[in-house]
C-alpha cells in the first residue's frame, strides 16, 4: 500500500509538472521556425535568399516576416529548355507584398504566371535540377507547383514549365509547404539565369 501511495504520488507530480511546462501561455510558438533545403542544381553565379531579402533582414521591425501560412502571391515563372527566370510575390506578415525577381532577362514569350486566390497555398513544389550538356552546366531545368485550397480541398497543378526539348533529366526534388526560394542565380545572362534552386519552408505550415 505504502509503495502504491509513493507511486500515485509521483504519478500526480509529473502530470503537474507536464501542464506547467506545456501549457504555460509563454511557451506557445507566434513566429515561424524557418528550416532551409539542401540546395538542387548547381552553384555557379549569385547566391540569394529571398526569405531574408523581401524583408531587408536585418530590418528595423523584427516582427516583420514572410505571412507563414499564405506567403506566395503569384510566381511568374520564364522557362524554355530550363527555368530561366522566377519572379515571386510575397505577402508579408504587415499586410504588404514583395516582389523578388531572380534570373536572367527573358522577354514575356516564356512566361508562365501562377496567380493564387487569397485561400490558395503551394502545398509542394517540385522539379529537376542537375547536369544540363547542351549549356555544359548544372541548372534549374524544370518546375512544377501543386497548389491547394484550404477552403474548399480542392487540388490544381501548375506547370510543368521547362524541359521544353524533352530533356526533364537531373536530380528529382520534391519540397512541401515552401514559404520562400533561395538557391544561386546568374543575373543579366541571357539564358541559364538560375543554376540552383534551394527552399525555404516552415514548421507553421506543417
Amino acid at each position: 500500500m505504502a509503495l502504491r501511495r509513493i507511486f500515485t504520488s509521483m504519478l500526480r507530480r509529473r502530470s503537474s509538472l507536464k501542464r506547467s511546462r506545456f501549457t504555460h501561455p509563454s511557451m506557445f510558438q507566434t513566429k515561424p521556425v524557418v528550416v532551409q533545403t539542401s540546395n538542387f542544381g548547381g552553384a555557379q553565379g549569385t547566391p540569394f535568399n529571398d526569405n531574408n531579402a523581401a524583408t531587408n533582414f536585418p530590418n528595423t521591425d523584427p516582427g516583420l516576416t514572410i505571412d507563414p501560412m499564405h506567403p506566395i502571391k503569384q510566381i511568374d515563372i520564364y522557362a524554355g529548355w530550363v527555368v530561366d527566370t522566377i519572379s515571386t510575390t510575397y505577402r508579408l506578415s504587415d499586410g504588404t507584398t514583395k516582389v523578388m525577381k531572380r534570373g536572367s532577362n527573358q522577354t514575356a514569350a516564356n512566361l508562365h504566371s501562377v496567380v493564387l486566390k487569397d485561400n490558395e497555398i503551394i502545398s509542394q513544389i517540385c522539379g529537376f535540377a542537375g547536369p544540363y550538356q547542351y549549356y555544359n552546366n548544372s541548372l534549374l531545368i524544370q518546375l512544377q507547383l501543386v497548389i491547394f485550397d484550404t477552403q474548399t480541398g480542392a487540388v490544381r497543378v501548375a506547370g510543368p514549365f521547362g524541359g521544353l526539348n524533352g530533356l526533364a533529366s537531373g536530380q528529382l526534388f520534391s519540397v512541401s509547404n515552401p514559404m520562400a526560394l533561395a538557391g544561386f542565380e546568374t543575373a543579366g545572362s541571357p539564358q541559364t539565369g538560375i543554376s540552383g534552386l534551394s527552399i525555404v519552408k516552415n514548421n507553421m505550415a506543417e
